[in-house]
């Protein structure tokens, strides 16, 4: 009857090799995760926990260009609201520019004393409320189609290459080498403690595994960068083993 052999590993991009500096979210461990052995029939890979900290920013490298036909604006990185967006938004464009929030439907409107041209190339389309990829031309005034959007991320990804899990992802249109989502429940300047409740667990193949890459993306599969904040990840290995002698030691089997 078959039995089943379970390891944890315990991760830290503290004592990682990371590849992105201190965004601390591409990581590489050089760890015998994994032997190929003849009497494992298969084995299960899980993220059992996560501790993740809400330090990356809601304005960042990925959204945070701003271009007119006549310039390219780059936002200052950090967390904002409507109101202190607004005054970061106009500090950057200058005396020209006025912007209000209408409250109840969460809209802003720019107006400017000329005319002006959003270009498609814009990153913070869907901070403003604006259409991805779409050019506006305004004769003066512009009252963006959505509200503004500073829910930030939603979710987070954790990926590995190693593992091979092939689960499905609609933002990649197929597999994906994604281990775990992990729903952002916290506010920021938070720590996201999350625990595998579902136990869910990836069957992948049987092989030899002596380095394990971990990537953290959000939603969009945009790196994330934690700002030099560590971020800690227990996974589990489970093989399940044939047909033992039943009377063999436990570090018989062990081994």
């Amino acid at each position: 009857m078959p039995i089943t052999v379970s390891n944890q590993i315990n991760l830290s991009s503290n004592s990682a090799t990371i590849k992105n500096n201190s965004y601390n979210s591409v990581m590489i461990f050089n760890l015998l995760t994994m032997k190929k052995e003849k009497n494992i029939l298969y084995n299960q890979v899980s993220l059992i926990h996560a501790q993740i900290p809400v330090s990356y920013y809601t304005i960042n490298e990925n959204n945070n260009l701003f271009v007119l036909s006549t310039g390219s604006y780059t936002l200052i990185n950090g967390n904002y609201n409507a109101t202190s967006f607004k005054t970061m938004f106009l500090n950057l464009l200058g005396s020209s520019f006025s912007m209000s929030l209408d409250v109840s439907t969460g809209k802003y409107t720019l107006s400017c004393t000329s005319s002006y041209t959003i270009l498609s190339t814009t990153t913070c389309y869907k901070i403003l409320g604006l259409e991805k990829n779409k050019l506006y031309v305004v004769a003066s005034s512009l009252t963006f189609p959505y509200p503004c959007n500073f829910l930030g991320v939603n979710r987070i990804k954790i990926k590995s290459g190693c593992f091979k899990t092939n689960n499905l992802d609609s933002n990649s249109n197929g597999h994906s080498d994604l281990l775990a989502t992990i729903p952002v429940n916290v506010s920021q300047y938070s720590l996201i403690n999350y625990i595998n409740h579902t136990n869910f667990k990836n069957i992948i193949a049987n092989e030899d595994i002596n380095m394990l890459d971990i990537s953290i993306t959000d939603e969009e599969d945009n790196i994330l960068n934690f700002n030099g904040i560590d971020v800690h990840l227990t996974i589990q290995i489970d093989s399940i083993i044939e047909d033992y002698i039943i009377d063999k030691s436990l570090n018989d089997l062990l081994n």
